[in-house]
């Protein structure tokens, strides 16, 4: 009977010592769980950076084409400054707040 006790006690002690390390595994600093939100969060960051990279192509692309191309340079002198060549006509279109229902 002392000895069923003995071995009793050191299944338990063991099983006690297993679950704490089974938690310490998955809830520790260095655990799998923050090994898993790591990785997750590395994943996020990878895909913020290409698109990142994307737009940085475009920017590049673009500033190469205000570089050389005439037309660009003029494309955004009319559209961002409003300004026109001599003889051409400008017309402003202005939305009113209360638009007319259409008339049957």
């Amino acid at each position: 009977m002392l000895e069923t006790s003995r071995h009793q006690k050191i299944l338990l002690l063991s099983l006690g010592f297993f679950m704490l390390l089974l938690l310490m595994a998955v809830f520790h600093e260095n655990g799998i769980l923050n090994a898993y939100y790591s990785e997750q969060n590395q994943i996020k960051m990878k895909q913020e950076n290409e698109i990142l990279q994307a737009k940085n192509e475009k920017l590049k692309l673009e500033v190469k084409a205000l570089k050389s191309d005439p037309y660009e340079i003029e494309k955004i002198a009319r559209e961002k400054l409003s300004l026109i060549k001599p003889g051409d006509q400008v017309y402003h279109i202005v939305q009113t707040k209360n638009p007319l229902p259409p008339q049957k």
